[in-house]
């Protein structure tokens, strides 16, 4: 589905979470559905199903998807033309690229400027929007004023060439990276320039970070251009509660929306109040697979945000 890139950059917004039950408020919710396109991450399935994967978010209704960085090398020279046509012929718009091997180490900054150019001239051939990179420090981390910010100037800079071939850098505060805490995060936000820095929220991370997901995203909404819903074991958010660490050695964190501890209906109400429109991008990794794979998981997620008043096929 065409997006103008132009117009979704400039969107922004935020949500909520908090580690209570959802059910018993869906149906206010669903009452108003939200506008928001709706995207859907490959990474649930494996590489080697990567175009199963485009063609079952694709019939599900979908219309977008995350694709991973390995993607770019998967698809060089004449390949990115079959890429780009598969992805119009679905009709799925490839709203963000992760950017895997970019390594943004607080302790350590090297220059990625060649990378996140190859990153941002490939998603902006697509007619992408977005390119995610996350922090590769860590948790906690005691790193000085110098280093901190050396590494916001980076990142900034690294958002002017990405604006330059014509997409947004967004940067997404991952758990188990500098940027799981609140304090962390906040280091990393305020050393880097707006303009070329935004955010990514995931409300999974967030949650599973100990920081009132609430705040964040009202504190940061300016910078916010796109969202992650995914949702957290119950389990593994007492857990994380508890002692952080313990779920870092964990198998599965998260699961299907709407059967963990996020509460979406919060979340929801939290986009009505900052008016956000642009995209919602369902993504889950580190799961355990449902009996139908990462399909069932899939349809499963597709029918829990639709009780939720997020209209998937439109």
């Amino acid at each position: 589905m065409a997006v103008d890139r132009r117009d979704f950059l400039k969107r922004s917004g935020s949500w909520a979470v908090g580690v209570v039950g959802w059910n018993s408020a869906v149906g206010a919710i669903a009452s108003a559905t939200l506008p928001n396109p709706i995207g859907y991450a490959t990474i649930s399935w494996p590489r080697s199903q990567f175009t199963h994967a485009l063609d079952t978010i694709a019939s599900l209704g979908f219309k977008g998807v995350q694709l991973l960085g390995w993607v770019r090398d998967d698809y060089p020279g004449g390949k990115f033309g079959e890429l780009k046509d598969r992805l119009n012929g679905l009709r799925l718009s490839p709203v963000a690229l992760s950017c895997w091997g970019v390594k943004l180490d607080p302790a350590q900054v090297t220059d990625q400027s060649a990378k996140i150019r190859d990153f941002a001239e490939f998603q902006s051939g697509l007619g992408g929007l977005f390119l995610q990179v996350t922090d590769d420090g860590r948790p906690g981390g005691q790193y000085s004023p110098t280093q901190i910010k050396a590494l916001g100037e980076q990142m900034s800079a690294l958002g002017k060439l990405a604006t330059d071939s014509g997409v947004a850098l967004g940067y997404h505060p991952h758990f188990n990276s500098l940027g799981e805490t609140r304090e962390g995060m906040a280091r990393i936000l305020d050393a880097t320039d707006p303009r070329y820095v935004k955010l990514i929220a995931d409300v999974g991370h967030i949650l599973l970070g100990g920081s009132d997901p609430a705040e964040v995203i009202r504190t940061y909404h300016e910078r916010l251009i796109m969202m992650h819903f995914k949702d957290v074991r119950k389990d593994i958010a007492a857990l994380a509660e508890k002692d952080r660490g313990l779920v870092r050695k964990g198998q599965y964190a998260f699961c299907e929306i709407g059967e963990g501890a996020v509460n979406f209906p919060a979340v929801l109400q939290a986009l009505r109040d900052v008016q956000f429109s642009g995209w919602i991008v369902i993504e889950l990794d580190n799961f355990e697979l449902p009996p139908g794979g990462p399909d069932e998981a899939a349809r499963r997620n597709k029918a829990n945000v639709e009780k939720l008043g997020l209209g998937v096929i439109g």
